[in-house]
């Protein structure tokens, strides 16, 4: 349809609002950035009054500038002798390559913006980089790039301000833009500026605490007929100093004529100073995204160790720096050498990373050696080019085969085209899976060993405590002798504490099962997916931990009460309750004899069904309908174990039967068609 004179000209319009609509503006009047609190406060108050800002700035500043900057051709290619690598190599006069990176990190971690300021020679060829916080140099919002150019100032005020031109700097921004003002970055101290300052604040009350030797604050309190004069007030507060202040606090005060004492502050452990304190630490760390126990700052509940900590650290958190800090290299520094070149860092140079490749070309060793990878796959995990022919199956000889076909060896490969039988490659997964769970249950084991042999010693000091303090108490007669109640409960001796030491140590060996677990699923289901804890595979078994523990627990607290109430009808004191009879089992008998046998069970158990839980999770995600069930270990045989393993059941069914008693080996492998 013909358009009329009318509609054309609305055409017009619209296309020229579209175009207008595509450009960056920024309004005229916008000439400067605003960030609050400033940088120099941010230095003040953060990096060097909180311990926890500055641990996690120092994770990072000693992580960060491990791998060294690579400059390549087009092909990746390194080019060790190119004018950009050698001036990243010595960027200027006083500064190495890792330094230029320290200052880089730590930089940006406090204002959130850092910039390369780019120094030429007069014949405008790039020789030296210095590096800037947000405090010496501030970019100038405007014209059509959002920046129209920088400014530097040496004492931050500036006033005056020497202009530098938007093509002398390379700006690095924290990974968070500020939606208000997109040409910068927030820093991550100003997420939790609150939490720092409430940080700071209880760190300032601990110490004006202990100066008065953790007492809170007091206040004399004299009858209402007693009227003091102001030189009668001053007397007593200077009285009351001069006896108990200073290096005399800590002594016995004595008042008199009808005086008291009374405390106006919390102590301790009515401000739950601990739980307090840990609240903005650890919300610090994750403003860092610094793992807790990778900033030093206690044990982190998220992960089972150190190393896993540190690895997720790398993988989370440096990895992607160093992608979008070469980035802007790339971007801003490679052109004024030619631009034919890459700029990256070297991560093959990270240990952490190469301990991972190292444990990945074990892993796919093994699976290609166990028959359930084909070469060609087991390569193209490593990121191998595929070598012809290699399109093959390795499995393994028995002994007569070895003899009969005259082979060196126990391992012949399955001629090219011929596929394995999936049951053969799925039980040897789950083979894989269930001496994951054999070897991980051991370690566990021990740990439980540990913790029932301290609890029982903690059950039986805080019987010894209750006895000081009430002992037996005459609760009347019966048949004409008298009774003596004990004043001791199951609550007095098993503490809430307890259970959460004990969900502590249980998540921290789920975590080691399912990460030690997650690469043989990723190569049964040719995929390629990180361990996350936040995986939902994950979650749903560390969220059961609570209600396990919670059985154990009452079995605990069950028999204990037992042994309260046998101990009530027998007249029996704290110490018989302790020492217990030939009969009855004492106390830390009963703590610690208890799971003293079951500590292996209770491992097995509880490790097989978190790893079989997360294994229906995993199935589930890839599209797995069917499982080849593995039953009936040779140390649990059981008739119904029996019947099972072998047989092909449905990953419903799976799911409804993840072990089928106490000690069960039961695993599931896919079927994949």
């Amino acid at each position: 349809m013909a358009l009329g004179p009318i509609d054309r000209v609305r055409l017009w319009l619209a296309r020229g609002l579209i175009k207008a609509a595509g450009l960056p503006i920024i309004p005229p009047w916008v000439t400067a950035s605003f960030l609050e609190p400033t940088f120099r406060n941010l230095v003040r108050e953060g990096y060097k009054a909180n311990g926890a800002v500055f641990a996690c700035i120092s994770a990072l500043a000693f992580s960060y500038p491990e791998p060294p900057y690579v400059v390549t051709d087009l092909d990746e290619n390194p080019l060790t002798n190119h004018p950009l690598r050698k001036l990243l190599m010595k960027p200027n006069p006083i500064m190495g390559e890792a330094e230029l990176k320290l200052y880089t990190i730590v930089y940006k971690a406090i204002g959130g913006n850092v910039y390369w300021h780019k120094v030429r020679s007069e014949a405008k060829r790039v020789v030296e980089l210095w590096p800037y916080h947000a405090a010496q140099i501030r970019p100038v919002p405007g014209g059509e790039h959002w920046i129209s150019h920088y400014e530097y100032s040496p004492d931050g005020s500036f006033s005056p301000a020497l202009p530098v031109p938007l093509e002398d700097i390379v700006h690095f921004k924290w990974p968070a833009p500020d939606p208000e003002q997109p040409w910068m970055a927030l820093p991550p101290l100003r997420s939790v500026s609150r939490e720092t300052d409430s940080d700071n604040e209880m760190t300032r009350y601990l110490y004006a605490l202990l100066k008065n030797d953790a007492v809170p604050r007091t206040v004399l309190v004299l009858p209402k007929e007693v009227t003091l004069t102001d030189p009668q007030y001053k007397r007593l507060q200077e009285q009351w100093t001069e006896l108990h202040g200073g290096d005399k606090r800590g002594g016995m005060g004595i008042v008199e004529g009808g005086a008291d004492i009374k405390r106006i502050g919390l102590d301790l452990k009515e401000l739950a100073f601990n739980a307090l304190h840990n609240v903005p630490e650890r919300r610090i760390a994750a403003a860092f995204r610094t793992p807790m126990s990778v900033a030093g700052l206690g044990e982190d509940p998220i992960y089972a160790n150190s190393a896993e900590a540190y690895m997720r650290f790398t993988n989370n958190t440096l990895s992607p720096m160093w992608v979008i800090d070469a980035s802007e290299i790339q971007a801003d520094l490679a052109p004024e050498f030619g631009g034919e070149v890459l700029v990256g860092f070297d991560t093959s140079k990270v240990k952490a990373l190469r301990e991972d490749m190292n444990a990945l070309w074990e892993r796919v060793d093994r699976a290609v050696a166990g028959g359930y990878l084909m070469v060609n796959e087991g390569r193209i995990f490593l990121g191998q080019e595929e070598v012809p022919g290699q399109d093959v199956f390795l499995r393994g000889l028995n002994i007569d085969e070895v003899q009969a076909t005259g082979a060196k060896s126990r391992r012949a490969i399955v001629v090219k085209g011929k596929r394995a039988n999936p049951r053969r490659a799925a039980a040897k997964l789950g083979a894989a899976l269930q001496r994951i769970r054999r070897d991980v249950a051991k370690k566990m084991g021990r740990d439980l060993d540990a913790y029932f042999a301290d609890l029982s010693q903690r059950v039986v000091d805080r019987a010894a405590l209750r006895k000081g303090l009430d002992g037996r108490v005459h609760a009347g007669t019966k048949d004409g002798k008298p009774v003596l109640e004990i004043k001791l409960s199951e609550r007095d001796l098993l503490k809430p504490e307890d259970d959460k030491e004990l969900e502590k140590l249980v998540k921290k060996w789920y975590v080691e099962v399912l990460s030690a677990s997650w690469e043989m699923w990723n190569l049964s289901l040719g995929v390629d997916v990180d361990f996350d804890l936040q995986d939902p595979a994950v979650t749903a078994v560390l969220k059961g931990a609570g209600t396990r523990i919670k059985e154990i627990s009452d079995t605990t607290r069950e028999a204990v009460r037992e042994l309260l109430q046998y101990g009530s009808e027998q007249g029996w004191s704290i110490d018989q309750i302790v020492r217990g009879d030939d009969e009855h089992p004492g106390l830390r008998a009963i703590v610690e004899e208890t799971y003293k046998d079951r500590a292996r069970t209770i491992a097995r158990t509880e490790l097989g069904d978190a790893q079989n839980q997360a294994t229906v999770s995993r199935y589930d995600e890839a599209g797995v309908k069917q499982v080849l069930v593995l039953d009936n270990g040779q140390d649990d045989p059981d008739e119904e174990c029996a019947a099972l393993n072998g047989t092909i059941q449905t990953l419903e069914w799976a799911e409804a039967h993840p072990l089928q008693h106490p000690n069960c080996t039961r695993a599931f492998a896919p079927i994949v068609e």
